[in-house]
C-alpha cells in the first residue's frame, strides 16, 4: 500500500503569518502560549535586544517548559491537545498560534527550553530556508543535557545535521552560546523565544517604536495616520471614535488582554499594571442576557470608564482572552452623545473568534449577541440618567462628565497572583510597584493561603431595578394634556375638492373612520385660517403609548360648535372649507356660551379667505390627506388584530384559570368625555363653581382609583403574559417557586462557603505536604551526613592506628592509669600525654621501688 505524505512550502509560513494584520494581535500569540494550562508561567518577560548587530524580540517565561516531543508539535502545523485544568481554560485551538504569530513579526525565531534534565533548540527560520533553497519547511532541532551536547559518538545522522544547521544558519555559533542562552533561563523550567530579521517599514526603519518610551513596544504614529498608503498593516477600526492606547501601546494592550489575568507581564524590565476591568469601573451593575441557543444565563458587566470617558464601548473576551476592544453598540452608534463613557464586559464563551482572535465569525448567534448588548447597554443608560435626574435635576453636569472613581479598588499580590479587594478611600496610583497579600489592610486576607473573595453571583436577575422603563410608561399613560395641545381628526368623508360654498349637511362622523393626528407631532403647517364653524370639542382623557388616541377609548361622541372669531387652528393636513376638523381642549377652557354664539354665527369671512388659496393648496391637501387615511388604515388594521390576540388570549386565560385562579369580576375602565350639551354642560359648569379645595379633593380621588384599576390592570396582563409563555399563574405556585429559589441561593452560599473552605484546607494540606517534603529531604541529607562522619571517622581512626606517635600516646594513657593506683594523688587531667611527663614520673616510681 502506497502512503503519500503531504509537503509544507516554506512560502506558507509568509501567508499563514498575513492574518495577523495589526502586529499586537501577533505578540498576543505567544503571551497565550505562556498562560495556556500546559505551560503555566507565572511571568513572561518581553524585550528588546540586540545580538550581533542584529534587532531581536525576546520573549522569555518560567513555564513549565517542553521536551523534545511538544517542541516537535509546537514547531508544526495543526498539533493542539491543550485541555483546561483545574478551570483554566487555554486560548490555543488550532495549533498555529506561534508559527504565525512568530513569523508576522521577524522571518527567524528560535526557541530555547528546559524541562528539569532535558534541553531542547529548536529554530523556524524562513531565511534558512531560502539559503538550502527548500522545497519543502524543515525545522531543525537539537537536545542538550546539563553539562554539554550529547556525545558525538551517540548523535544520529539528523542529529548532526540539525546541530550543523543551527551553528551555521541561526544568530549562534558554537555550543558555548548556546549554552549560555540556556542557562540564562533562571530556574529548572522555562522557554525563551528569540525572534531576528524583524519587519521594517518602508524606510528601513523597526516596525516598532523603541525610543518614544523605553519601557514600552509603540507603534509609530505615521503608520497610525489613516491617510498613509503605505502602512503595512490595518488596526481595529474606530469609526468616529478617539483612538485608545491600546491601539497602539502594547503595554496598554497587556493590560486589558485577559479579563482576570493569572500571569504577570514584564515589557522591558517594568511590570504591566494588569486591570481586573469588569470591577475596575464606576457605577458597576450586572445584566444577565439568555442566548437562544444556549441554556445558561451570560453575566454583562456595565459601568462608567473612570479615566478617559472617550474610551467606550464593549469588551469581549473569549476564554479569558480580549477579542474585540471598545466595539460600539446601542445607543453608543448614534451622533448624539449617548452611551457616552459606558464600558461593557462579557464573556463570549459561546461565540467563534476568527483565525487572528481578533473578532467573531460573523454568524446569526454574533448578530444577536450585538443587537441584545444593544438593548442592556441602553437600559443601563437610560437608568442612570433618569437615577441622576431624580436625585439633582437642576445639575448642569453630565453623568459621563463626572469625577468618578472605581467601585472597588483591587490589586494583585506579586506573590500569589490573587487578587485582593482593598478598603475604601485607597486608590491605586498609592500602592507600591510590588504589593503583597501581608500588605493588607484587610486581616481576613493578609495570608497568601486564604482563597480569593468569590464573585457577586447573577443567575436570574439583573443587579438593578429598570425603574426608568416604569417611569416612562407611567409619564406616557397618565400625564395631563396641556391646554394647548391640540389634536386634530380628519373626517374622511369630505371630498376635498368640494366647493368652499358648498353647505356642510353632517358633520358627525364615526368613531372608526376618525384618524387622530397630535398637533405636535405634525410637519411645520403654512398660516392658514380655519373655518372652525364644524368644530368638535372634546374632553381630552389619556393618550396611549403610541401617541394617538382613537374615539373607541370615548364613551360618547358630542360635536359643539365655537366661535372661530376667537379660537384659530390651522395644520398642513385640513382646510376648513372641505373637511371637518375636530379641536380637543381642555374642560376648564370651554365656555357654553360660545357654543349658542357659533351656532347663530357662523364665520363666512373666513370661507371666502380659504376659497382664494384653495387652489394653491389643491395638491398638497391630497397627498396629505391620502397620508393620513393609509396610516388610519394601518394602524385600525393593527388595532383590529391586537383585539384579535387579546381576545383570544383572554378566552385560553378563562378556561385555564378555572381550575387554579379564583374568578372574581373585574370592572373595566372606561374613558368618557363630558359632553358640553344640555344637563351635562351644567355638570361641568357645576364642578368648575366648585371650591378648590372640593375640586383638589375630587381630583385625588380620581387619581387613586386610575391607579387602584391601573394595578388590576397589570396584573390581568402579568396573568396573560405568564399564560404565553407557558408559566403556571397560581399564587401559591409563585409562594413555593419564590421559597425554593430562596433556597436554591441559600444553597449556592453555602455551596460557595464549603467552596471556599473546601480550598483553604487544600492548601492548608498542600504547605503540610511541602512542609513534610522538605523536612523529609533534611532527614535524608542529615542521614546522609551522619553516615558520611561516620565513614570518616572510621577512615581516620584506621588511619591513625599505624602512627607511632598514637600508639606512644596509648601507651602512656594506660601507663598514667596504672601510676594512678600507686600515686593517688596523680592528676591525669593536668598531664599532656604528648610530653615526656609520664615518662619522668613512671622513671621516680621505678627507682623508689628499687632502692
Amino acid at each position: 500500500e502506497l502512503t503519500v505524505y503531504l509537503w509544507l512550502n516554506p512560502k506558507f509560513l509568509h501567508a499563514n503569518s498575513t492574518s495577523h494584520t495589526w502586529p499586537f494581535s501577533a505578540i498576543a500569540e505567544l503571551i497565550d502560549n505562556a498562560y495556556d494550562p500546559d505551560v503555566n508561567a507565572r511571568q513572561i518577560w518581553i524585550d528588546k535586544t540586540l545580538i550581533k548587530d542584529h534587532i531581536c524580540l525576546t520573549f522569555t517565561d518560567d513555564g513549565r517548559g517542553m521536551n523534545l516531543d511538544k517542541l516537535h508539535k509546537m514547531l508544526s502545523f495543526g498539533f493542539s491537545d491543550k485541555v483546561a485544568i483545574n478551570g483554566h481554560v487555554p486560548v490555543g485551538l488550532y495549533g498555529n498560534g506561534f508559527k504565525s504569530g512568530s513569523m508576522r513579526l521577524g522571518k527567524d525565531a528560535m526557541v530555547f527550553t528546559k524541562n528539569g534534565d532535558t534541553f531542547s533548540v529548536g529554530v523556524l527560520s524562513q531565511s534558512y530556508l531560502e539559503a538550502i533553497k527548500a522545497e519543502n519547511v524543515i525545522v531543525p532541532i537539537i537536545n542538550f543535557n546539563q553539562k554539554n551536547i550529547l556525545s558525538s559518538q551517540k548523535l544520529s545522522q539528523n542529529f548532526q545535521t540539525s546541530l550543523k544547521a543551527i551553528l551555521q544558519y541561526s544568530l549562534f555559533s558554537t555550543e558555548k552560546e548556546l549554552l549560555t542562552e540556556l542557562e540564562a533561563i533562571s530556574g529548572k523550567q522555562g522557554t525563551k523565544i528569540i525572534i531576528w530579521n524583524i519587519r521594517q517599514t518602508n524606510d528601513g526603519k523597526p516596525e516598532f517604536d523603541f525610543e518614544t518610551d523605553k519601557y514600552d513596544f509603540r507603534i509609530p504614529e505615521d503608520i497610525l495616520d489613516e491617510n498613509n498608503e503605505s502602512k503595512k498593516y490595518k488596526r481595529q477600526e474606530r469609526k468616529d471614535q478617539i483612538v485608545p492606547d491600546s491601539d497602539y501601546s502594547l503595554r496598554a494592550y497587556c493590560s486589558i488582554l485577559y479579563l482576570k489575568p493569572r500571569m504577570q507581564i514584564v515589557i522591558r524590565g517594568k511590570k504591566v499594571k494588569t486591570q481586573l476591568i469588569s470591577r475596575s469601573l464606576a457605577h458597576i451593575e450586572h445584566d444577565l442576557y439568555r442566548p437562544t441557543f444556549s441554556l445558561k444565563n451570560i453575566k454583562i458587566t456595565f459601568g462608567f470608564n473612570c479615566k478617559i470617558k472617550e474610551h467606550y464601548g464593549i469588551m469581549m473576551y473569549h476564554k479569558n482572552r480580549l477579542i474585540k476592544a471598545y466595539e460600539k453598540v446601542g445607543c453608543q452608534l448614534r451622533a448624539n452623545n449617548m452611551g457616552v463613557g459606558v464600558i461593557g464586559v462579557i464573556a463570549c464563551d459561546f461565540l467563534k473568534p476568527t483565525h487572528n482572535k481578533q473578532d467573531f465569525d460573523y454568524t446569526n448567534d454574533y448578530r444577536l449577541t450585538i443587537a441584545a448588548l444593544g438593548q442592556k447597554l441602553n437600559d443601563y443608560w437610560y437608568e442612570k440618567k433618569h437615577k441622576r435626574n431624580e436625585e439633582n435635576p437642576e445639575s448642569f453636569i453630565l453623568v459621563e462628565d463626572e469625577q468618578n472613581d472605581p467601585d472597588q479598588v483591587w490589586v494583585q499580590c506579586d506573590s500569589c497572583l490573587k487578587w485582593r479587594k482593598l478598603p475604601d478611600g485607597i486608590t491605586s496610583d498609592n500602592l507600591p510597584d510590588k504589593w503583597f497579600c501581608i500588605n493588607n489592610p484587610d486581616p481576613q486576607f493578609r495570608n497568601c493561603t486564604v482563597p480569593e473573595e468569590p464573585e457577586d453571583v447573577f443567575e436570574f436577575t439583573p443587579s438593578y431595578e429598570k425603574t426608568y422603563k416604569k417611569h416612562t410608561k407611567r409619564k406616557i399613560m397618565f400625564e395631563a394634556p396641556s391646554p394647548s395641545s391640540k389634536r386634530l381628526k380628519v373626517d374622511e368623508g369630505r371630498n376635498l375638492s368640494t366647493s368652499a360654498n358648498e353647505e356642510i349637511v353632517d358633520c358627525t362622523t364615526s368613531g372608526e373612520d376618525d384618524l387622530i393626528i397630535l398637533d405636535e407631532r405634525s410637519t411645520p403647517r403654512p398660516k392658514l385660517s380655519l373655518d372652525l364653524s364644524r368644530v368638535k370639542v372634546e374632553q381630552r382623557e389619556s393618550t396611549d403609548q403610541t401617541g394617538f388616541v382613537t374615539d373607541d377609548q370615548y364613551d360618547s361622541d358630542v360635536q359643539v360648535v365655537t366661535n372661530s372669531s376667537e379660537q384659530k387652528s390651522s395644520g398642513t393636513q385640513t382646510e376648513n372649507s372641505t373637511v371637518s376638523v375636530k379641536e380637543e381642549v381642555s374642560s376648564n377652557n370651554l365656555n357654553p356660551g360660545d357654543n349658542e354664539e357659533a351656532r347663530n354665527h357662523p364665520n363666512s369671512e373666513g370661507l371666502e379667505k380659504n376659497a382664494d388659496n384653495r387652489s394653491e393648496q389643491e395638491q398638497l391637501k391630497n397627498d396629505t390627506f391620502r397620508c393620513t387615511v393609509e396610516e388610519r388604515d394601518r394602524y385600525k388594521a393593527k388595532s383590529e388584530l391586537l383585539q384579535r390576540q387579546l381576545e383570544r388570549l383572554e378566552k385560553q386565560l378563562a378556561e385555564q384559570s378555572t381550575s387554579h385562579v379564583k374568578k372574581e369580576t373585574c370592572h373595566q375602565r372606561t374613558s368618557s368625555e363630558f359632553v358640553i350639551n344640555g344637563d351635562q354642560a351644567e355638570e361641568v359648569n357645576h364642578f368648575c363653581r366648585l371650591p378648590t379645595e372640593e375640586q383638589t379633593s375630587r381630583y385625588e380621588l380620581a387619581i387613586k382609583e386610575i391607579k387602584r384599576l391601573t394595578e388590576k390592570c397589570e396584573a390581568l396582563e402579568n396573568l396573560k403574559t405568564e399564560f404565553s409563555t407557558g408559566e403556571k399563574s397560581e399564587p401559591v405556585i409563585k409562594g413555593e417557586e419564590d421559597e425554593l429559589i430562596l433556597q436554591l441561593d441559600d444553597m449556592f452560599r453555602q455551596l460557595d462557603g464549603c467552596t471556599s473552605e473546601r480550598d483553604q484546607y487544600k492548601a492548608e494540606v498542600e504547605n503540610l505536604q511541602r512542609e513534610t517534603e522538605a523536612m523529609k529531604s533534611q532527614s535524608e541529607n542529615l542521614s546522609e551526613e551522619v553516615k558520611r562522619l561516620k565513614d570518616e571517622a572510621i577512615k581516620a581512626q584506621s588511619n591513625l592506628s599505624e602512627d607511632p606517635s598514637v600508639i606512644l600516646r596509648a601507651l602512656r594513657i594506660n601507663i598514667g592509669q596504672l601510676l594512678l593506683n600507686i600515686v593517688p594523688g596523680l592528676d591525669l587531667e593536668q598531664i599532656n600525654y604528648d610530653s615526656n611527663v609520664v615518662d619522668e614520673i613512671l622513671d621516680q616510681v621505678l627507682t623508689a621501688n628499687a632502692s
